[in-house]
C-alpha cells in the first residue's frame, strides 16, 4: 500500500450519546439522547476504505465534524509526501466505495441485491 494511493475525508453518523428517562416518549421509549460521531476515512484508489480509531463525539455535528475535517486535511498532506498515517495498521476496514472495483470484487453488490430481494418478500 502506497500513501499516495490514499485520500482522506471526514464522515459522521448519528449515535446514541446518553439516556434520560424524562425525555422518554412513544417514539423514544428509552429516552435516548442522540448526537454525532465524526471520524476520518481513508479511501484507496481501488475503493477500499478504512476508518480511523480516533474520532470525536458531540451533541452537534458543528462541534464534531470540523475537527475531523482538519485531521483529514493534515493526513492528506502527509500522504502527498509519501508517508502513511501513524499507526495505520490499527485502522479498521469498512465497506468499500459504492461501484468501485473493491465493491464488486468483495461481492458486496451481490449481497446487497440478495438482501433487497429478501426484504421484498416480507
Amino acid at each position: 500500500m502506497q500513501a499516495q494511493d490514499l485520500q482522506f475525508f471526514a464522515a459522521s453518523e448519528v449515535v446514541v450519546i446518553g439516556q434520560d428517562g424524562e425525555m422518554a416518549d412513544y417514539d423514544n421509549p428509552r429516552g435516548e439522547i442522540h448526537g454525532v460521531a465524526a471520524y476520518v476515512v481513508a479511501e484507496m484508489s481501488d475503493g477500499r476504505r478504512f476508518v480511523s480509531p480516533f474520532g470525536k463525539t458531540s451533541r452537534w455535528e458543528e462541534d464534531a465534524l470540523p475537527a475531523m475535517e482538519k485531521q483529514a486535511a493534515a493526513l492528506g498532506l502527509r500522504a502527498i509526501s509519501g508517508k502513511l498515517p501513524i499507526n495505520f495498521s490499527t485502522w479498521r476496514e469498512i465497506r468499500p466505495c459504492y461501484g468501485s472495483d473493491a465493491y464488486g470484487f468483495q461481492g458486496i453488490e451481490a449481497d446487497d441485491a440478495q438482501r433487497e430481494r429478501e426484504e421484498e418478500c416480507f
